[in-house]
Formats: structure tokens, sequence, C-alpha cells
């Protein structure tokens, strides 16, 4: 289809942030299988173009480096929005007297992660049409058809 693979990552996080907005929107418990749902579609399109991705971007041979260090970034923010959402959960809870913590404000329990998810989907795609961009224009600067700026 001559379009940049990178296309494929920008519909991931489109996906993700209809799910965000499936979490924020969606106040019947019986409708919460659409924001899985839409998470797990946008992670079958992440994970499956991205081995050519970097492979495309770094080449064959440090391949299973390269992606094994692409795989593990998701650890690391998992771990950081996982605690957030625990920051968001425990500020609107109520610590009963055994230590529990209960949250009677339904969707505002975690509306504000969501809000921050939806956030941090909007940077990755920003930053992946930045690279969209600069890639074409190196490529037209490779094929002589583009001015030499930057």
């Amino acid at each position: 289809m001559h379009a940049n693979r990178a296309w494929c990552l920008v519909i991931a996080a489109v996906v993700f942030c209809i799910a965000q907005l499936c979490a924020i929107t969606i106040t019947n418990p019986h409708f919460t299988g659409f924001v899985s749902s839409l998470s797990g579609l946008g992670y079958g399109f992440l994970f499956g173009v991205f081995p050519s991705i970097v492979a495309e971007s770094f080449g064959i041979h440090g391949l299973s480096q390269n992606w094994g260090f692409m795989t593990f970034s998701p650890v690391i923010s998992g771990n950081i929005f996982n605690l957030f959402y625990g920051v968001v959960f425990d500020s609107h809870s109520i610590v009963g007297d055994d230590g529990d913590r209960t949250c009677l404000d339904g969707l505002d329990c975690y509306k504000n992660a969501y809000f921050a998810t939806l956030a941090a989907c909007g940077v990755g795609i920003f930053f992946t049409l930045s690279t969209i961009r600069h890639q074409h224009r190196q490529r037209l600067r490779e094929e002589g058809k583009g001015a030499a700026e930057d």
C-alpha cells in the first residue's frame, strides 16, 4: 500500500484512545467489556506490527536485542500507570475499620486515571506522527524531491 508502517501505530493509539474514552463515559458495569475488548484490539495492532517496525528501523541483525528493549518498556510504564491508578482510587476511597478501601463514587473512582492514560495516548500519537513526518521528509530528501530543511 506504499504507506509507512508507523501508521499502524497511529491506528493502535487511536483504538487505545477510544478505549479510554469508553472507560471515561461508560457508567453501566455490564458494558466495561468494550473497554477491555478495545484495549486488547489496540495491543493486537501494536504487538502485531511493532516487530517489523523495529526490524526496519534498527536492522534484522539486532532484532532480538532491540525487540527485547521495546517489550521491556511497557513493564516500566505499566507499573507507573498501575501506581497512578492506585493513587487515584485511594484519593476517592474510604478506609474501613478493617483497613479495606471502598470507593462509592462510581466512575469517579478511576476517571482521572483514564484522563491521564488518554493524554498518554495523545502523546503517543503526536510522537508517532512526528516520526512519520520525519521519515517522509528524509525519504524525499534521499530521492532528491524535498528541500533540505531541518
